[in-house]
């Protein structure tokens, strides 16, 4: 998937109590922070229409949303066939379904217009699959042409960002949706069909509505190259602390260059390494000092370790040599090729890689090493249930784009995403009866280790300006052009402005603070 992507997407709250069974892989993109569903909603989401979820809504499309029925109480089923009724005869115009194209590819898109086309004969749809999406769409969004559904057409920006766009009518509430009968699933709500925590993550701490719907769940970590360190014996690496983790790395060294990376988005390695490493360090409260703000939490002395222990892959020469140049499709090509040992990534890369991974090829995801004298869970990994993915647009045909969704969620789409891409969507039992990878596995694997506890960070969705200093000094960071204290200190003084500014909406976490 795209790194353009990756840099924008929020990984989410993964809620307590998850299964492997219900969770795991994940999506080529990622942004800066998560939004967990405990917060207080932001000042645009108190200023959501009044009148029910789609009040203020009918200056657009008055006779579609009159459709839905005045008296619906909220966790009522709403069977398909009483579905069908309220949307009635196919729209005039051709439902816009638009997506960002990348390691997930657009076959599932094509099962959503056949499934739709099926249940809706003369219903037209019309497939919009770029790499640039959310470029492309812009122009179109204030020209008020709007899509019917989404994912990846606009820059969502964690909770911050979905606020805006629920203000300005951009994005419909999903909350009906929830209760309509999933395609599928007879007899059940939408709503009891999505994974433990989905809903929760994909609503961004905006908890008047479901302003979005989740796509894959995930998680990130060290890939390794199984077949080589089980030909040498090496361990894997979440089998270590991390001390014992750099002694490995000497080993390694003198048979092949330990790491390569995604030279020109050096954020893989913030989110994959550092992050994790930060939380193993400093333990939970200072990851909730961090969101809210408490002066000193980004400099402490574990962070600041940690800063130090990421610099030392290069320094020490870990490195595969050029890849600070590479992309990351560049770097991950010399992983599969073995001409690196390790790459720090998220469960996309064996989907993201699969037309180019020579034949026989074995990658394992590994969680990170916790220090010997973690403060924080060293089986805590990172991962997510399902982050804010997918919108219906307030556009021609906004009940047509809430069908489109629950067309997303078929059995057959699951299936897809299972078998094919090698990702579960964020749906109960995604890969039951799946024909699951050795690296899809692994990845379940890592998920069931971390015993409920994942970790959190979400001051990036929610102050943007905090976390872009240090994102736009990282690769010089990583190569020790900028000292692990001064690192620390950028984010520090990000901290205090946010902080100070009263025109910026402060948010406040109370949970998974140790």
């Amino acid at each position: 998937m795209s790194p353009e992507k990756m840099n924008r997407r929020a990984f989410l709250r993964l809620a307590a109590g998850l299964t492997a069974a219900t969770f795991i892989a994940a999506c080529a993109p990622k942004p800066k922070g998560e939004t967990p569903a405990e917060v207080k909603p932001t000042e645009a989401a108190k200023q959501a229409p009044s009148g029910g979820p789609y009040g203020g809504y009918e200056a657009r499309n008055k006779e579609q949303w009159g459709r839905l029925p005045a008296d619906h109480k909220k966790g009522t089923l709403v069977s398909q066939a009483d579905w069908y009724k309220i949307l009635g005869d196919p729209p005039k115009d051709p439902l816009y379904l638009a997506a960002f194209f990348g390691g997930w590819g657009d076959k599932w898109g094509d099962m959503m217009i056949e499934q739709i086309k099926k249940e809706h004969p003369g219903v037209e749809v019309t497939k919009d699959f770029d790499p640039r999406e959310s470029e492309k769409m812009k122009p179109r969004i204030v020209a008020g042409d709007i899509y019917d559904w989404s994912y990846g057409a606009v820059d969502l920006g964690g909770a911050t960002g979905i606020a805006q766009l629920a203000a300005d009518k951009v994005i419909v509430p999903e909350d009906f949706l929830l209760d309509v009968e999933a395609y599928g699933y007879p007899g059940k709500r939408l709503e009891e069909v999505m994974a433990v925590g989905a809903l929760e993550g994909a609503s961004a701490g905006l908890t008047d509505h479901q302003w979005c719907m989740p796509m894959s769940q995930n998680c990130l970590g060290i890939y390794y190259n199984a077949a080589l360190f089980e030909a040498n014996n090496w361990p894997s690496p979440d089998t270590m602390t991390w001390e014992e983790f750099m002694d490995l790395q000497k080993k390694i060294k003198e048979k092949i260059d330990p790491w390569t990376y995604q030279g020109k988005y050096p954020g893989y390695f913030w989110d994959c390494l550092l992050r994790v490493l930060e939380y193993k360090a400093a333990g939970p409260k200072v990851f909730c000092d961090m969101d809210n703000l408490v002066e000193g939490a980004f400099s402490g002395p574990d962070i600041i370790w940690a800063i130090e222990q990421q610099q030392a892959l290069t320094k020490n020469g870990w490195i595969f040599p050029g890849s600070e140049a590479m992309t990351h499709t560049e770097s991950q090509q010399i992983f599969v090729d073995g001409k690196a040992a390790m790459v720090p990534c998220g469960s996309w890369l064996e989907n993201e890689q699969k037309l180019t991974t020579p034949a026989g090829f074995r990658m394992k995801i590994s969680n990170v090493p916790g220090p010997k004298n973690s403060k924080g869970n060293a089986k805590a990994c990172y991962a997510t249930a399902g982050g804010a993915e997918l919108t219906v647009g307030n556009g021609k045909n906004p009940l047509w784009g809430l069908e489109l969704m629950r067309m997303f969620f078929s059995p057959m789409v699951v299936k897809h995403w299972a078998e094919v891409i090698g990702t579960p969507l964020a749906v109960k039992g995604a890969l039951e009866g799946a024909k699951v990878s050795e690296a899809l596995q692994s990845a379940v694997n890592m998920i069931t280790k971390a015993e409920g506890e994942f970790v959190v960070q979400n001051y990036g969705g929610w102050y943007p300006t905090v976390s872009k200093p240090f994102s736009d000094a990282f690769g010089d960071i990583l190569w020790g052009k900028v000292s692990a204290k001064d690192a620390a200190a950028l984010q520090e003084r990000a901290a205090k402005e946010a902080r100070d500014d009263t025109t910026i909406t402060k948010y406040k976490r109370t949970t998974g603070c140790g």
